[in-house]
């Protein structure tokens, strides 16, 4: 016994220095705490073994016991709690944790107390052959493989999950350090072999060695490298560590999946070596990864890209990012983060085609107010023409039966020929408007299906809007007033026809809304922070708080089976792709709604 002592007092010396000097190297972590926890333990359980060598007392025997029972039954349910620390990446042990204490604290009670009640030993001796437990000590047994069958099984569970090689490597020592004592201590209850009562304390030496090696060599109880990891996995579906010379040093398992087989990309493998052995069809996305990646090395900038890639499923497109790694302010490698990104494109390309439809159809709906705006302010000087030559006729057969006609002077035929003259230029100037109607709606009907971006003024749109509505207006008993709060001749960029399309369909609403009542239109344009902002305003009724929730982001109408909701959602549509603007709508303090319209400055849109 005297070099199982002196084993153990080495031991013990070993394990005490090393967990002063782990406590003099400052602040620790919630897991390191727990480590250092539980190597006190074993330190404890050690000594009490030591000092049962020596001790010659009964009482003093039962009193060391009691300090190896309850020492053994704290630090297993340490090793659990680190594992629970550890696997959900806590920075702090949550209060109810310390609940499971609650076990091992009841059996270091009852363990101290067993002369009062004998249920952990109903006869206690130095001879294992005199030995008799009680009913508590086999569930102290069972208590201790319970929780060490739960570390293993949770810590299993955690590197499935991972799916990484270097978690799968701390697991393994994690677990390979517990398993040394689980053995042991398996053998000696079911008496396989003759083991002595310090076999189990000395097995968990390997426990807290090989814990050691993960805290201060792998960094397993430091959650950091494991949040990083799973940060970078969460921002990205692969990605891989470069050195400085192209050179793989480390990537995940999506990685591999998706370029590990098809593109020879793998751990310890360099880019410029892969590319000569590549299909020719592949060779592209090696030779953009090695472009960019020498870019970043050079200007030491994140650069990003996309990549299209080519599989028997179709093709995806990948998002690629490269971040240069600084150690000490030196460029040491470059991660390269792949996210994909064919579900984002054929949803934009479902929402263009989606806008194109809406368009389309807001394109013929405005066609068709077009040509009844047309009837409109056509009928009118048609009418007037029409009555102007009936008038010429008249005068025409006056005229003709006047000649040779002696009573009638030349006076009365200068009469006549101006009266002919002055229908003649009311024809011409209803002809006039009606060439001018024509001539614009030629303009706007040319441009539908086309967008033709450029430098337009707020004059010209008020201009086309007013001689499309003049008809309108009138029939719904409505006056438009504008209020022009900038320079004259203000440009404004992009394209005429889908500002006139906009602001012709906030103010058709407005005449909808005033039919019953007329009114006047206030339509104010005016200059703020953000930029041009035009306000149409009304006298209707105003719009209810649950239409006005969804106005612009789905078609919805107020106006019945008369409307189609196609007018707002396309201007909200209009003003956010083609001029990066925003339309909402407000109540008036007087009645009726305010719509507004809001043009960012040209810094803003660049």
């Amino acid at each position: 016994m005297t070099i199982v002592g002196h084993i153990l007092d080495i031991s013990a010396a070993a394990l005490g220095f090393f967990i002063v000097s782990c406590l003099l190297k400052g602040r620790l972590s919630a897991a390191q705490k727990l480590y250092l926890s539980s190597a006190v333990f074993l330190l404890l359980w050690l000594l009490a073994v030591n000092g049962m060598d020596h001790m010659d007392s009964m009482a003093g025997l039962q009193v060391l016991d009691a300090i190896t029972c309850a020492s053994s039954a704290l630090l297993i349910m340490t090793i659990l709690l680190i594992s629970l620390v550890f696997t959900k990446n806590l920075e702090k042990v949550p209060r109810y944790y310390w609940l499971l204490y609650i076990l091992p604290g009841i059996t270091t009670l009852i363990v101290f107390t067993n002369p009062l009640h004998h249920l952990f030993y109903r006869r206690f001796s130095i001879y294992v052959s005199e030995v008799q437990f009680g009913p508590l000590f086999i569930i102290s047994g069972l208590q201790y493989y319970v929780y060490s069958i739960l570390v293993i099984v949770i810590m299993i569970r955690f590197g499935c999950r991972a799916r990484v090689k270097r978690v799968w490597g701390q697991v393994g020592l994690f677990i390979g350090g517990l398993l040394v004592p689980f053995c042991t201590n398996l053998l000696a209850t079911l008496r396989i072999l003759d083991l002595p009562i310090f076999a189990t304390p000395l097995a968990f030496l390997v426990t807290i060695f090989c814990h050691g090696i993960a805290v201060y060599y792998l960094n397993f109880l430091n959650i950091k490298p494991a949040a990083l990891e799973n940060m970078a996995a969460n921002v990205a579906e692969g990605y891989a560590v470069l050195s400085a010379d192209s050179c793989i040093i480390y990537c995940n398992a999506a990685f591999e999946a998706i370029f590990g087989e098809k593109y020879k990309m793998r751990t310890n493998c360099y880019l410029n070596r892969i590319v000569e052995d590549l299909e020719e069809r592949k060779k592209d996305v090696i030779y953009n990864l090695l472009n960019f990646f020498d870019v970043c090395k050079q200007s030491v900038n994140m650069i990003s890209y996309e990549q299209a890639i080519l599989s028997e499923d179709g093709k995806f497109y990948y998002s690629v990012e490269l971040t240069p790694i600084l150690v000490k302010h030196r460029l040491a490698g470059v991660m390269a983060m792949f996210r994909d990104v064919t579900k984002i494109k054929e949803e934009m390309r479902r929402k263009q085609q989606n806008l194109s439809r809406t368009m389309e159809r807001e394109r013929l709906i405005s066609l068709g107010q077009m040509i009844g705006s047309i009837s409109h302010n056509l009928k009118t000087p048609i009418m007037a023409i029409s009555g102007d030559v009936t008038l010429l006729i008249d005068l025409v057969r006056e005229y003709e039966e006047s000649i040779g006609d002696e009573e009638v002077t030349v006076e009365d035929h200068l009469e006549i020929a101006k009266e002919m003259s002055g229908w003649l230029n009311r024809i011409g100037e209803c002809c006039e408007y009606m060439s001018d109607i024509i001539t614009t709606v030629k303009g706007m009907a040319a441009n539908l299906s086309n967008t033709s971006e450029g430098e337009f003024t707020i004059e010209e749109v008020l201009k086309r809007v007013q001689m499309f509505l003049k008809g309108k207006l009138v029939k719904n008993g409505c006056r438009l007033l504008t209020d022009m709060r900038l320079p004259q001749g203000t440009m404004i960029h992009g394209d005429i026809n889908n500002m006139v399309q906009v602001i012709n369909n906030l103010i058709d609403n407005a005449c909808d809304a005033m039919e019953k009542t007329g009114g006047d239109i206030e339509l104010k344009v005016y200059r703020t922070q953000a930029g041009i902002c035009i306000q149409v305003k009304d006298q209707g009724p105003g719009i209810p708080a649950d239409v006005k929730e969804k106005l612009f982001r789905t078609m919805c109408t107020t106006k019945g089976t008369k409307g189609t909701g196609l007018g707002l959602y396309s201007s909200a549509e209009i003003i956010r792709a083609r001029f990066g603007g925003k339309i909402w709508a407000d109540d008036n303090e007087d009645g009726g709604t305010s719509f507004f319209v809001e043009l960012p400055a040209e810094d803003e849109r660049e």
